[in-house]
């Protein structure tokens, strides 16, 4: 991966086992495109949860809240505790580095166990990338028009 990516940084950093999906696993794989967030899949332990959940302080992430602020109208930033990071699975997060979607389990895929995309996937640079075919299957499964789009160019 080329830019440094502070997320990256520190859920390494604090030793939560991840592996990259979304648009940054479509660049590893050769399709070159933007991508406004950094989407991962983590494996769920207790060791893990701490690890995340200090990543996630010391990036400053925020879930939306649907409740809104009556001072200004907008929906409230909620700082991620340890309870929110433990009842949630999919999580959309606001940090000090970007926007941040964590899942505990494989988005189309929710009841497959983890352990088989991690298995799958590839190590480049220090990180982990989803594979190639756990990476069309969910493209598949979520089916939006962003994703039908990267698997034609994936599979061009």
């Amino acid at each position: 991966m080329s830019p440094e990516n502070p997320i990256i940084d520190a859920l390494t950093r604090h030793e939560v086992p991840f592996v990259l999906i979304g648009g940054l696993a479509v660049v590893e794989h050769g399709h070159v495109r933007a991508t406004e967030d950094t989407d991962l899949i983590f494996r769920r332990t207790p060791m893990s949860e701490k690890g995340l959940l200090a990543a996630l302080q010391e990036l400053k992430a925020c879930w939306i809240s649907h409740e809104k602020d009556p001072a200004t109208g907008v929906e409230k930033l909620v700082p991620v505790t340890q309870t929110y990071l433990r009842t949630q699975h999919m999580m959309m997060l606001i940090t000090s580095a970007g926007f941040l979607d964590l899942f505990d389990y494989i988005p189309g895929f929710p009841d497959e166990p983890v352990d088989s995309l991690f298995a799958d996937s590839e190590l480049r640079d220090g990180m982990r990338f989803a594979s190639l075919p756990w990476l069309l299957k969910m493209k598949r499964a979520a089916n939006r028009p962003k994703d039908l789009d990267d698997i034609a160019n994936l599979t061009a």
